[in-house]
Formats: C-alpha cells, sequence, structure tokens
C-alpha cells in the first residue's frame, strides 16, 4: 500500500500517513498545494508538491498536462523517480549475472584471474551506476523544491 510523508510548516517530516489521511489533511489547511509530499510505494520514493499529487489542486490543466506517465509529451510529469529503483535492481541482477559468467568462462578456459578481475569490475561498475543515479535523482529533487519555492512566491 502506498504511504505518504509530508513536510509540516516548521520544516519537519511528517507521516507514514494514507491517501485518504492525506486529503484531510489538506481540506483542514494543515497541507497546501506547495508542501512538499513523498511517495512511498515498495521501493520507489518519489518527492512531489501536493498541488502535483492530487490534480484537484491543479490550475490552468492544457490537454499535454493531463497526460502521464511516458506518454506525456509536454514533460509535466518525470517518469524517472518512479522508474529508477526498477533500473537499478536491474543493473544488480545483471552485474551478478555478468560476474558469475566471467568467473564461470574463466574456470572453463583456464584463466583465473577472471575470478578477481570479475568481482572487482561488477562492483566498480555498480558503484559508478548508483553515483550516477543518486545525482539523476537529486536534479530532479532540486527541480522540485524550486517549482515549490516558485509556486509560493507566485500565490503571495
Amino acid at each position: 500500500m502506498r504511504t505518504y510523508f509530508y513536510t509540516d510548516s516548521n520544516g519537519e517530516r511528517q507521516g507514514p500517513v494514507y491517501r485518504e489521511q492525506l486529503k484531510e489533511l489538506a481540506i483542514n489547511g494543515i497541507i497546501i498545494p506547495t508542501t512538499l509530499v513523498e511517495t512511498k510505494d515498495g521501493f520507489t520514493m518519489c518527492t512531489q508538491t501536493y498541488r502535483d499529487l492530487d490534480s484537484s489542486f491543479a490550475t490552468k490543466r492544457t490537454d499535454t498536462q493531463t497526460s502521464s506517465g511516458f506518454f506525456d509529451i509536454g514533460f509535466t510529469r518525470f517518469i524517472t523517480n518512479t522508474w529508477i529503483s526498477f533500473i537499478w535492481v536491474v543493473f544488480i541482477i545483471l552485474s551478478i549475472l555478468g560476474c558469475g559468467g566471467a568467473m564461470v568462462f574463466g574456470a572453463s578456459n583456464n584463466a583465473p584471474v577472471l575470478f578477481i578481475i570479475a568481482p572487482i569490475a561488477a562492483i566498480l561498475f555498480l558503484l559508478f551506476m548508483r553515483m550516477s543515479f543518486e545525482l539523476t535523482i537529486v536534479l530532479f529533487r532540486i527541480e522540485t523544491h524550486l517549482r515549490t519555492i516558485r509556486d509560493k512566491y507566485e500565490n503571495k
């Protein structure tokens, strides 16, 4: 089940809450459209404003903004935060399989050096990919926070 965390007026993280509780907090004015909300669904964690999460806070939406996910030609929603955890797990599995394959190849071709090189290469590959994914997520979170700041000043 999907859980949510939100940032209160003091900047502290609150939660977990469920969708119904989140809507009730918005009705009571505790959560405003520019409140940052983290969505957690299994391995996936996504940070966005409540306005982006709940379409009832959307102001003017064009036809390109009503699409979601992969077919959003206006790029109003980003799929990277949703898919990056899945891609990370795929890379881990591929690295393990590749490392195992290289070690089997080394054993069958009398190349014991592959028993040392293959795990090191797999670890270095995963380390590089993890850092790349983290940098990507940081860039998307910066965009989310800047949008929140912009929305706060536009609503004043």
